[in-house]
């Protein structure tokens, strides 16, 4: 994570140049004017001007590259000497100089322009240069990286060792090579600015990076994932609470970067953020047994439920089980200034099945509430998912789980009453909440959404007649399911989708794997069974390269120790080892700062291009193995946005919830997927870096 040092703790509104840690510790930063130190927290100016006099044995040099203004930097180990110079890579004794060819196999290299120099604390050579970098493992043996390797960006200013690994600053980002891997360090999140002057790392790790706008510190914390989840839940608590019934939204900062000025926003979401953070606590329960996640499960059904009340009866009543978007206190401003006919007009224009309502956002029939219309089958997937989820781990007595019956057959008895279809105040199904088959089967304007919404009202009577225990429900899922075909339905793709990057997808493929968490594990029927195995195996095909730990987890619960056996090949699925770790792996770099700021990865070297048409600069993309680059080098956190975009224009004014670090991890930890008695270390640590 970063730590900013600027203007607010000491240092000049002026570029620091260098960055330097003496034999004592003591941090310096160095202006082109001044030298300032950091004491407890503040930096205090100690000295005028820098020196960055040439030592006298570059004169030895000139006579090779003509003038020592053509040196950039220099190294030494052992009374042994490393040059990088415009000409290339000089290794000697201060007398004598070898111009170095690094070799590699058959592979040989003549760098020229090399940017810097220096050696590890294994004493091995490192050198940084446009055409890549590398390290000398033995005399005339090397080790060399370009894009094609994963290094992520080859415009270098300096280089620096330490505990932490040898890092890289360019021009657009500083870089980090440690465990044998690559990490890229750029955007709002890591650097105050983008283009890196200097590099010193600390006895710690810490690497200390100085920019034209400050020293961004970047720590290391070690903690477990337990106390990783600890974190994000008290910062929920300070920051993401709405409403006295306590919805988790993301927050506005009004000052960028300054998470004292939050104050958490409604969205169009209650339904599907509420029911995930109630999924969430609820396995949280379920795995720690601890009674304060039983309350907090407890306090998020209730908020869910809410929303299938407040719909009813007022002015615009909507049918009983309807449920509202979201719901905002009548105290606060009025959401149809925003959403009114204008809007409504702007959006037909662009979406010809978009409605009309008028209000959007009515008020309830007690005055107190403004309940947004015209819900969405990803609010319907929120509520079954939380609310079985609820019902199955943490639910005690008849009465709490009476409580979720009464919410769950109100919401299915609607369905079924208005022909699976999700009917608002107006009469009319809402634009997204058609699961009929004259719609999913007859209705051309319907073949993209047919898979993902067959397999979604499958889910919600699956659900039903697990929670109810109501055989009608069973009945008519399988009605559906068989008779209608919606079995298959879902079986190719949930949605159409023609490969990794496609703009838009990644909120249909979590609302596909939250239905198929439940429609695979709740299934008795061999022949249905064999279709949803098929149809997520299918999916995972291209979802596996997102390490969505959501995504992944579900997938090993619903698969392990199952068997798919079609007319092409039998699967033994085992345990998943794989997505497992690739899930646990995105966990462990997921972002302590998730505040949304403005990033582009289109300018790196490890970048495979997957936009379908020629843009400049790509739009999106991922690492030239075909996997998304890691959750700590994008600026998605959020698994509903694209995570293949290669760009972000935010502005450090959005501050996200952690519970999409929370529900994966929870529910990783039900399934056995780490280990509680070492401290929730995960199972298989080792195969987590060549996971993918």
């Amino acid at each position: 994570y970063q730590v900013r040092h600027d203007t607010r703790n000491g240092l000049p509104d002026a570029a620091i140049l260098d960055v330097t840690i003496d034999d004592a510790g003591a941090i310096q930063a160095a202006t082109n004017d001044a030298t300032y130190t950091l004491v407890e927290g503040t930096w205090t100016h100690t000295e005028d001007g820098t020196d960055r006099d040439l030592l006298p044995w570059y004169e030895s040099l000139k006579s090779i590259v003509g003038s020592t203004d053509s040196i950039r930097d220099v190294a030494m180990h052992n009374g042994e000497i490393a040059i990088a110079a415009e000409q290339g890579l000089y290794v000697g004794d201060g007398r004598l100089w070898t111009l170095t060819m690094p070799q590699q196999g058959d592979v040989r290299w003549a760098p020229v322009d090399v940017r810097a120099v220096v050696y590890d604390d294994e004493g091995q050579l490192w050198f940084a240069a446009p055409q890549g970098v590398g390290y000398r493992v033995a005399e005339g043996d090397w080790k060399l990286f370009t894009g094609a390797e994963g290094l992520p960006y080859n415009d270098f200013t300096c280089i620096a060792a330490g505990k932490s690994g040898v890092w890289f600053g360019t021009t657009n980002g500083a870089i980090q090579f440690h465990n044998n891997r690559f990490s890229f360090r750029q955007g709002g999140r890591w650097l105050l600015d983008n283009h890196v002057n200097d590099i010193a790392i600390d006895a710690k790790g810490d690497a200390w990076i100085a920019t034209a706008k400050g020293v961004s510190q970047i720590a290391h914390k070690s903690w477990t994932f337990a106390e990783k989840a600890q974190f994000y839940e008290e910062e929920i608590e300070k920051y993401h609470r709405r409403t006295k019934f306590g919805y988790v939204n993301p927050a506005t900062l009004s000052t960028p970067a300054d998470k004292s000025t939050a104050t958490p926003r409604y969205s169009d979401n209650d339904g599907i953020n509420t029911g995930q953070y109630l999924a969430a606590m609820s396995f949280a329960y379920a795995s720690t047994k601890d009674e304060k996640y039983r309350e907090l499960a407890q306090n998020a059904f209730r908020a869910l439920a809410f929303l299938s009340e407040v719909t009813q009866g007022g002015e615009h009543g909507a049918p009983k089980g309807y449920i509202a978007r979201n719901v905002v206190p009548t105290s606060e401003a009025n959401p149809n200034n925003i959403y009114d006919h204008d809007y409504d007009v702007r959006r037909q224009e662009r979406d010809k099945l978009w409605k009309i309502l008028s209000p959007r956002v009515p008020i309830d029939k007690t005055g107190e509430w403004y309940w947004k219309t015209d819900s969405s089958s990803d609010e319907l997937d929120g509520h079954f998912f939380g609310s079985a989820i609820y019902f199955d781990r943490v639910c005690k007595t008849e009465e709490e789980k009476d409580e979720v019956r009464e919410v769950v057959r109100r919401i299915i008895d609607h369905l079924i009453k208005h022909d699976y279809n999700l009917v608002d105040y107006d009469g009319r199904p809402t634009r997204w909440g058609h699961f009929s088959p004259d719609d999913l089967n007859r209705n051309p304007e319907w073949v993209a959404e047919r898979g993902l919404n067959s397999y979604s009202i499958l889910t919600y009577l699956q659900i039903a007649h697990h929670i109810l225990g109501d055989k009608k429900y069973r009945r008519r899922y399988m009605d559906l399911a068989i008779d209608h075909g919606y079995g298959m339905n879902g079986m190719s793709q949930p949605k159409e989708v023609v490969g990794p990057g496609y703009p838009g997808h990644q909120p249909d493929d979590n609302m596909a794997f939250m239905n198929y968490y439940h429609l695979i594990r709740y299934e008795t029927d061999p022949e249905l069974l064999t279709m949803y195995l098929h149809a997520i195996q299918t999916h995972w095909r291209f979802e596996k390269l997102e390490n969505n730990p959501l995504t992944n987890f579900i997938y090993a619960a619903c698969v392990g120790g199952q068997t798919l056996t079609t007319q092409w090949e039998t699967i033994e699925f085992g345990q998943p080892i794989g997505a497992i770790a690739a899930g646990v792996g995105t966990l462990a770099r997921y972002p302590i700062d998730l505040i949304e700021w403005p990033m582009s990865n289109a300018h790196r070297t490890d970048l495979e291009v997957l936009d379908l048409e020629e843009q400049h600069p790509p739009k999106i993309g991922g690492r030239v193995d075909g996997y998304c680059f890691p959750i700590d080098e994008r600026h998605e956190t959020y698994w509903d946005w694209n995570c293949w975009a290669l760009t972000s224009n935010a502005d450090g004014t959005t501050l996200r919830p952690g519970f999409h670090y929370l529900l994966p991890y929870y529910m990783g930890k039900l399934h056995g997927f780490f280990r509680e008695e070492i401290g929730d270390v995960p199972i298989h640590s080792s195969a987590i870096q060549n996971a993918n």
